[in-house]
């Protein structure tokens, strides 16, 4: 059944708790989580086949795919992070990035790092075959609780619409505290294949 309005008071409910939880970790938990998210991650098919992948930068104790670049398998691979192309956009752009290519950074909006690039870089969500994504909650569905702006979900809106060719793949990634027995979800809401977090990754949808 999809959530309502009643669910609201809980989404905000979970989302300061979770973030509360994530803020919490030390510097060094947020280091080994990252590299163990990253071993999970290499391992997964669609990891490996994947030529094109949007990643994200880690904001407030949210769990970092980044090390997964620095891995042998990554060397053949093009990485992106997501940008907000124009001050009132509300879907994503996806901008290369490497830390190895002297990459510089801007901060957006909402004080996150972007890659600053040319326009004519930046890719559409789905020219990627893969994308890592962020979370706050997840639960065993694959249901996924962002942070309440709706970029990803703006993003990704076109995904529902394909039978056949669905591009980009969906990873989610979190920490394993992350999972919760129910998310509260809405009709447009889109269910994630894979979540993965420092201690295991889970098939959750075909």
């Amino acid at each position: 059944m999809f959530s309502g309005l009643d669910d609201i008071p809980a989404k905000s409910s979970l989302r300061r708790r979770m973030r509360q939880q994530r803020r919490n970790l030390s510097a060094e938990a947020l280091y080994s989580a990252a590299v163990a998210l990253s071993d999970q991650l290499v391992r997964l098919n669609h990891f490996q086949r994947a030529r094109h992948i949007g990643l994200y930068w880690p904001m407030q104790g949210e769990i970092s795919p980044l090390p997964i670049m620095q891995y042998p398998i990554a060397a053949n691979k093009h990485f992106y992070l997501p940008v907000l192309a124009g001050r009132f956009a509300r879907s994503l752009r996806f901008a290369p990035f490497h830390p190895n290519a002297n990459a510089v950074l801007r901060h957006n909006r909402f004080r996150i790092p972007e890659p600053q690039v040319s326009p004519r870089q930046y890719r559409s969500v789905r020219e990627l075959d893969l994308l890592i994504l962020p979370l706050v909650a997840f639960d065993a569905e694959g249901y996924r609780l962002g942070m309440g702006g709706g970029f990803y979900d703006h993003s990704l809106a076109h995904l529902p619409h394909r039978r056949s060719w669905r591009r980009p793949r969906l990873i989610g990634v979190g920490h394993a505290f992350q999972e919760v027995p129910h998310v509260p979800r809405e009709p447009w809401d889109i269910p994630l294949g894979i979540v993965c977090t420092e201690k295991a990754c889970y098939r959750v949808s075909s």
